[in-house]
């Protein structure tokens, strides 16, 4: 006679429970965090077309306003007159009354400046810019394309004609915007709202060169091969996800600022920025759902104890077995002995999920590319360090030898870079990689002149090391301590940004101390 199997309804509500639980917990985490990902993915792109909108209509306003202004003003009978010194004065007053510019001149039609404010330098000089030509040459109200003036700054020219009573012609009134400094289009540019997640905004004339960008270093050069430049260059409006220069996925939004200048203004943001809010989301509903869960299964534990006694006694039994092989075995039938595995199931799989947790937790923390702490980990690290000196340095040329070699090289450089630095440093030193090619040492209990010397050694080092491209690379080094130069990290890294680009502006491939403040 065929011997019947035996099933225990414990195990099988056990089993059920424990699957049931988990994998309610393990769909609904996925799901969520798919579906906050995407919705953020989403909300990005139309946040960012939305502000790329409405910035193109306020620049375009900002300059129907310019323009508006220099109209009323070549009408005033200064210009009129053939007194210099009248016509400075007007300029100057108009300047002091407004923030649209940098500078006004008046330019007769001959291309002799008569008269400029804030500065009269210019007077009587010919101009010869496209901006001042193309002035001359319409007799209409102006908006120039960027160009380099006399100065050497990138210049806009915003231009209207000046008229005699007799409708003939005098010359121009031009206000100038230097895109390199401060005035009212770079303030209403800089003023992205989402600055804290590394998103920005860049401007581009209608031949695809950048005119503003918060790397200044950015300014001019011409992109209009990047596919939403090709696009915003049309006229067209819209958003999409698109790979920067830098190799990075940016959820971008473009627009048009419409006639009067033919820009286009792209508003982008990292599309890593949303990791972060959708682990936070994660995390936030573990925090919720685990308790729950656990609370749920002790009660089930309850009521299925009030069922059996055996359960009890098999897991008792189970529990000594480990410390004691001898231990009497409970008057359980034999089948029952699978409780034991599944509770030693359970053990294992939290105590991998604890290390996967942990393992994540870590490599959060990590640059992939180097193995260096990233800025996430240098935020929270910083608050527990006392005394300490910091080396801020970046690759010089860097753009150079990803456009000459490949981002693939440029990677390579990277990692080489990381290498040489995990070489040199010592073990209680801190490296971290900012973001692009630059990177910060956290020299722990380290005074300024050692800082200087360890960074002396550092850029010494890797001019004389031939790197990925086949020949050595050079650093500029900006060195700063807390409290010597600062008294606070912020703070700190400010100055010590700025110790790098006076060595960039110095030459490259040297090592500048930071200025400290005053108490």
């Amino acid at each position: 006679m065929m011997k019947k199997k035996k099933y225990s309804i414990h195990l099988l509500i056990l089993t059920l429970l424990v699957f049931a639980m988990v994998g309610t917990f393990i769909g609904t985490a996925i799901s969520g965090i798919l579906v906050s990902k995407q919705n953020l993915e989403k909300n990005y792109l139309i946040e960012n077309q939305y502000y790329a909108q409405k910035l193109a209509a306020t620049t375009d306003s900002l300059f129907r306003n310019m323009m508006k202004r220099l109209i009323m003003e070549s009408e005033e009978s200064e210009y009129l007159t053939a007194d210099p010194k009248e016509i400075h004065d007007e300029l100057e007053q108009t300047l002091e009354s407004t923030t649209f510019f940098n500078s006004l001149l008046f330019v007769e039609k001959s291309g002799r400046v008569v008269a400029s404010a804030p500065h009269m330098e210019l007077v009587d000089k010919k101009l010869n810019s496209i901006g001042s030509k193309e002035a001359l040459e319409k007799k209409l109200p102006t908006v120039s394309k960027p160009y380099v003036g006399v100065t050497g700054n990138l210049i806009l020219l915003i231009s209207v004609p000046v008229f005699d009573e007799n409708r003939a012609y005098k010359g121009f009134i031009g206000g100038t915007i230097h895109l390199h400094e401060i005035n009212s289009l770079t303030r209403v540019l800089g003023q992205h709202p989402k600055h804290e997640n590394n998103s920005y905004v860049y401007v581009v004339d209608s031949q695809g060169n950048v005119i503003y960008h918060p790397d200044k270093n950015r300014i001019n050069d011409n992109v209009k091969e990047n596919e939403i430049v090709k696009q915003v260059l049309k006229g067209k409006n819209g958003s999409q996800e698109v790979i920067n220069t830098k190799g990075i996925a940016m959820l971008a939004g473009f627009a048009s600022a419409g006639s009067t200048t033919n820009w286009g203004i792209v508003s982008q943001t990292p599309k890593s920025s949303v990791i972060e809010p959708t682990a936070q989301m994660a995390k936030q509903v573990s925090l919720i759902a685990i308790p729950f869960m656990i609370f749920v299964f002790i009660i089930s534990l309850l009521i299925l104890k009030k069922i059996v006694t055996p359960i009890r006694n098999l897991a008792i039994y189970a529990k000594q077995i480990t410390l004691d092989p001898s231990v009497q075995k409970p008057l359980i039938p034999e089948w029952y002995f699978e409780l034991k595995e599944l509770k030693r199931a359970i053990l294992v799989a939290v105590d991998f999920y604890q290390k996967k947790i942990t393992f994540v937790e870590s490599e959060s923390n990590q640059d992939p590319l180097t193995g260096f702490y990233n800025r996430r980990f240098l935020e929270r690290k910083i608050k527990d360090l006392g005394d300490y000196s910091i080396i801020l340095f970046d690759i010089d040329r860097f753009k150079n030898v990803n456009d000459q070699y490949g981002h693939q090289v440029g990677d390579e450089v990277l990692k080489y870079l990381s290498e040489l630095i995990k070489r040199e440093t010592r073990e209680s030193d801190l490296c971290f990689r900012l973001g692009g090619e630059e990177f910060l040492i956290v020299l722990q209990e380290t005074d300024l002149p050692l800082a200087q010397s360890f960074g002396e050694r550092i850029r010494k080092t890797t001019e004389e090391t031939i790197s990925p491209t086949g020949k050595p690379i050079t650093i500029s080094i900006g060195i700063g301590n807390l409290p010597s130069t600062a008294h606070r990290f912020s703070e700190l890294l400010n100055l010590t940004d700025q110790a790098l680009y006076k060595a960039k502006q110095q030459g490259r491939n040297r090592v500048v101390v930071a200025e400290g403040t005053k108490t």
